[in-house]
């Protein structure tokens, strides 16, 4: 068999190897510029919906209702929070805005609570969290989980407290949700231009349980709840919001002519619908009704809230859908300069051995 000189192996993988070195860089920098051009964003589809009068309770004690979220149990009764003698009461309100069943919490004394969201444990059993959202300007605050009752029967709730607290300092409350699927709930924070979203644990203990802070919003928050497809729908001082899940863009924006000052908003369990009380005393229940959802929300785009937070960014950072660097075309080209490389340094190397 033919021997190679060795001189020109030597130069052939030589060769080989700076034209890899050189195609690499190139692909890498051609890698860079497709890196760098951002994708082009879905814009917001905005519209306009009218809002349709539902109820106004006539129970004195709810004069000023604080919160409100559809029952899991009980699917046409909406929660909310009143006061009596200066004691928080849950209430089980109708679609008329009848008060069906009122509550107390014995051991909730000397707080004023404005949140309200419910969520099913491990074990399947809905709960409602209830809580004063403003209390974490201090740092932490204290939120209340009582079972949601079985039977439509006034009485008296057995609660269990969990103390929280901001990874940040202080932070007023504008919204307590809930997802459903995860069974993971969610501060939002109230803040004038912007909003932060903390995730609490997703086991709960009797000691100080530390908050997650999982992104920002560029836009503040007033009022929230998940839809039971995974939705976020959140009430601004302006407006009401559509995102595709609690990690995802905004992806509608409905404007309509409800004062959105009132401390009650809701989402209907349907999903097709959210409930927005007006501001001021004996506030009138008026309904809205969100655009037709397209295509399928959170469809398995967005990581789990179980897993590893995001930083706190906004709008959150996705992998880019381009594909490996340079494309297919370029990284099969790439790998073949390489394998070339190799061949050539092994017929250097052979060459050396037979003539050293």
């Amino acid at each position: 068999m033919r021997a190679h000189h060795p001189s020109a192996l030597a130069a052939a993988g030589s060769a080989a190897v700076t034209l890899v070195v050189l195609t690499a860089s190139a692909a890498a920098a051609g890698a860079q510029v497709e890196g760098n051009r951002a994708p082009t964003p879905r814009p917001a589809v905005t519209s306009t919906a009218s809002a349709t009068a539902a109820f106004r309770p006539a129970d004195p004690r709810l004069a000023v209702p604080a919160g409100l979220v559809a029952g899991v149990r009980h699917p046409d009764i909406w929660w909310t929070i009143g006061t009596a003698s200066g004691r928080p009461m849950l209430f089980a309100l109708d679609a008329r805005g009848r008060t069906r069943a009122s509550y107390t919490f014995p051991a909730v004394t000397g707080a004023r609570l404005n949140a309200i969201t419910i969520v099913k444990n491990g074990s399947g059993e809905p709960g409602l969290f209830v809580g004063d959202l403003d209390q974490g300007r201090a740092g932490s605050l204290t939120l209340h989980r009582v079972a949601e009752p079985a039977a439509l029967a006034s009485g008296a709730l057995q609660v269990k407290s969990f103390r929280l607290k901001y990874p940040d300092g202080g932070h007023l409350g504008g919204a307590l949700l809930a997802d459903p699927a995860e069974s993971r709930v969610y501060i939002i924070t109230k803040d004038p231009t912007a909003a932060g979203v903390f995730a609490l644990p997703g086991v709960l203990g009797p000691q100080q349980n530390a908050l997650t802070r999982l992104r920002t919003l560029t836009f503040p928050v007033r009022g929230g709840e998940f839809a039971r497809d995974g939705r976020v729908i959140l009430k601004t001082p302006r407006d009401v919001r559509v995102l595709g899940g609690i990690r995802e863009k905004v992806t509608q924006v409905v404007r309509t002519a409800v004062k959105m000052g009132g401390s009650a908003f809701a989402v209907a369990p349907d999903g097709r619908r959210v409930v927005i009380a007006d501001p001021g005393t004996r506030p009138m229940f008026r309904v809205v009704d969100l655009p037709a959802v397209t295509g399928t929300a959170s469809a398995g785009g967005a990581p789990s809230a179980g897993s590893t937070p995001v930083a706190d960014q906004s709008p959150v950072s996705l992998p880019s859908d381009s594909g490996p660097p340079g494309g297919l075309i370029g990284t099969g080209a790439l790998a073949g300069l390489v394998l070339l490389g190799v061949v050539s340094g092994v017929l250097y190397l052979r060459g050396r051995r037979r003539h050293g």
